[in-house]
């Protein structure tokens, strides 16, 4: 097979994210790449492009033996390649660095999925507590408030996914966005699944070039709602495994609910962080950003 001309700007390093990889993983047309900053339905995209890749819907269809992530820093990530390299179906592949990060090329089909960057910071405070290790322990301090003011106030970094804050996600979707108009970058946002699921359903297929019945349709849309694709951890024998970073593996999906600042943070802390919104973005991207297609609750 030929390899596909690629792009790549730049390198994340971190205890999560590490782009060494993209160094010799060889690209093919028909990829899928899931690529999302952490806690922006991940998991729940990748379950979604698995199923329509299959036709049909399967238990824990985007999990880590069927779509890993190949730049995760904690993973034999030649290990992760050879295991792609040796597939001869279509292929999903995760990452949650930014795309100056990853391999791009004109061929394959990077999916991009957003979330309101308050629920992200939350959510990302949840998954930390469930964790083992300590890796991100830093950024989420006792005081739910001040952890928040660092979400908004601290620097980019070189670390890719090890540091997610405020103007991490910005850079993230910036760099999506400058990729767009090439056509083969199209975006989603958790909102709009949440609202919408099966019409998302049917509008990824059409872009992956996938026929849809309305029969599959269906079926795919049961198979990754929030109470499905946690019922299908929580019976999975893989949670028992010792390499799971996580305390409760079932606990990825946790409530998967909108609006967890709701009773935790002042008005004074969300108008500040629409204020830092407006420094970064301009009003159409933050609004997308925020909410997605429906642009207010």
């Amino acid at each position: 097979m030929a390899s596909l001309s690629t792009e790549r700007l730049r390198d994340y390093r971190g205890v999560v994210t590490d782009t060494d990889v993209w160094g010799w993983f060889m690209l093919r047309p028909d990829d899928v790449f899931v690529v999302t900053p952490p806690k922006c339905g991940t998991t729940w995209m990748l379950n979604i492009v698995m199923m329509l890749i299959h036709g049909r819907a399967l238990p824990d269809a985007g999990g880590s033996q069927h779509a890993p992530w190949l730049d995760a820093a904690f993973r034999d990530r030649r290990e992760i390649s050879a295991f792609l390299d040796g597939l001869d179906r279509r292929r999903c592949i995760k990452s949650h660095t930014p795309m100056d990060g990853i391999s791009y090329a004109a061929e394959p089909t990077y999916v991009v999925v957003y979330r309101h960057p308050v629920d992200v910071h939350f959510s990302l405070r949840a998954h930390a507590a469930n964790m083992k290790h300590d890796w991100l322990d830093y950024m989420f301090p006792e005081d739910e408030r001040a952890g928040f003011r660092r979400f908004l106030d601290a620097p980019l970094t070189d670390g890719g996914t090890d540091d997610l804050t405020i103007a991490s996600i910005v850079q993230h979707y910036q760099e999506a966005r400058a990729r767009e108009a090439n056509g083969n970058v199209h975006f989603f946002h958790y909102a709009d699944l949440s609202r919408d699921l099966p019409g998302q359903i049917a509008r990824l297929a059409g872009l992956l070039g996938i026929p849809l019945s309305d029969a599959v349709r269906d079926e795919i849309t049961e198979a990754t709602t929030f109470a499905t694709m946690r019922n299908a951890v929580e019976t999975s024998e893989r949670r028992f495994h010792e390499d799971t970073p996580f305390h409760d593996l079932a606990d990825f999906y946790n409530s998967g609910s909108s609006g967890k600042w709701e009773g935790r943070l002042t008005a004074a802390d969300m108008d500040a962080y629409t204020a830092r919104m407006a420094e970064l973005l301009p009003s159409d991207d933050a609004a997308w950003l925020n909410w997605g297609d429906r642009r207010a609750p």
